[in-house]
């Protein structure tokens, strides 16, 4: 390369240089930019937040200064015997599936399906026709036998009169036996009258219980046979029982109770029906299992009620609710006063003016109070409306619903407007 070409190459090499180093110069410079903007939204965002967390804590200030309205009711004693509940099943004490005994024609339903019968009711009649045709072959052959009978009895009192050289010991033995045979068949024509007597009885399927009787499966005209099975289905209404099952520990704790109340009878029974009443009877205790359930670790119960007007019926799911009979003194305060978050129940007291939290254990709940176990004293003064608006420490400004005033006269009224 020639000395001419070498000085030309060198201002081309210096041009590269310099416009590298400008850009260079321009990225550290919008670097340089770019971080103290940030720099600087950093420190105003901080002092934003620094604003907000000023005014929060200055309205949290506020709000703790200004009275919260509420109102509170003191924690007391009252009455309760809260129920424990339990589904229960409705079961007949009686039910009867009728089933004929007989072969037969149906000659008449007796009854209407769905009604009452009493015990002794007829409600199925068969044809008695060749029944009572058998009866008279019973008696005929009875008398028929007695007469042979007789006969017997006659000729036997006869030969054994007789001197000894006239007849034979075999035939006096074989007269003696024709006697006895002949008394045999007595009994044997007895034996198949009464049979055709009670076949005949048998035409006739009566009730043999009270109740209601259910559908009837056959119809007059309809052959029947005791292979038929079920004819009709009667179930008693009055009274019935309830059948459930209670755990152990609850069983433990009935019987502590009945102890406490001095009887037996110390445990009140109860019904809720489907529709969220309560039944208008109470019930007594028909039966007590002698063993626990092993897959269930429950005892089965079984509860007697009455049912006059049959809102009880037989394989229906009821609620028995089973409480003391005899109520007892219980520390207790209204359910609303109650608040709940993570770390469990707890209340707001007025204390000197202001909100002070207390964790509570809670017992049963009866009639929109619920018993306090542990948390609180009687007669400390407990927020019941506008707790949800109360935080600890918050001034209260109770305002108990007053006693409203009555007769005041038109005349102190317009008074007093003037």
């Amino acid at each position: 390369m020639s000395m001419e070409e070498t000085t030309a190459e060198q201002p081309q090499v210096k041009s590269k240089f310099s416009v590298a180093g400008l850009i260079g110069t321009v990225l550290v410079a919008c670097v340089a930019f770019a971080l103290g903007w940030a720099v600087h939204t950093i420190h105003m965002q901080r002092e934003v937040n620094a604003e907000k967390e000023a005014a929060t804590a200055q309205q949290m200030a506020m709000a703790m200064n200004r009275p919260v309205s509420v109102e509170t009711v003191k924690a007391s004693k009252r009455d309760m015997n809260p129920s424990q509940s339990y589904m229960g099943h409705i079961e007949p004490i009686q039910e009867v599936d009728l089933r004929a005994q007989i072969d037969g024609t149906i000659a008449e339903v007796a009854f209407k399906e769905g009604s009452m019968v009493k015990e002794g009711d007829v409600l199925f009649l068969i044809d008695a026709r060749v029944y009572e045709a058998r009866v008279k072959q019973a008696e005929a052959a009875l008398s028929k036998a007695k007469a042979a009978s007789e006969n017997a009895d006659r000729y036997y009192a006869r030969i054994s009169k007789v001197d000894k050289r006239s007849v034979t010991e075999a035939e006096v033995d074989q007269a003696y036996a024709n006697m006895l045979e002949a008394r045999a068949a007595i009994a044997q024509c007895e034996a198949d009258l009464a049979n055709a007597k009670i076949n005949l009885g048998y035409t006739q399927i009566t009730a043999p219980i009270s109740g209601r009787i259910g559908q009837s499966l056959l119809k007059k005209g309809d052959y029947v046979s005791p292979a038929m099975g079920t004819l009709a289905r009667i179930v008693q209404m009055d009274p019935v029982r309830v059948v459930f099952s209670v755990s152990d520990k609850s069983y433990l704790e009935g019987k502590k109770l009945a102890k406490a109340a001095g009887v037996e009878a110390g445990i009140r029974a109860q019904l809720k029906l489907a529709d969220g009443t309560i039944y208008d009877h109470e019930g007594t205790p028909d039966f007590f299992n002698n063993e626990m359930d092993t897959a269930t670790a429950s005892l089965s119960i079984r509860y007697g009620f009455p049912n006059p007007d049959q809102d009880l019926l037989a394989n229906a799911y009821v609620t028995v609710l089973l409480s003391a009979r005899v109520p007892t003194l219980r520390l207790a305060i209204p359910s609303n006063a109650v608040l709940a978050n993570a770390t469990g129940d707890y209340v707001y007291v007025c204390k000197e003016g202001k909100a002070e939290r207390r964790i509570v254990k809670m017992g049963e709940l009866q009639a929109g109070y619920v018993e306090i176990l542990a948390g609180l004293e009687e007669g400390e003064e407990v927020v019941t409306e506008g707790a949800v608006n109360v935080s600890e420490g918050s001034i209260l400004n109770v305002i108990n619903p007053a006693v409203p005033a009555t007769g005041i006269p038109m005349a102190t009224a317009s008074s007093t407007e003037e």
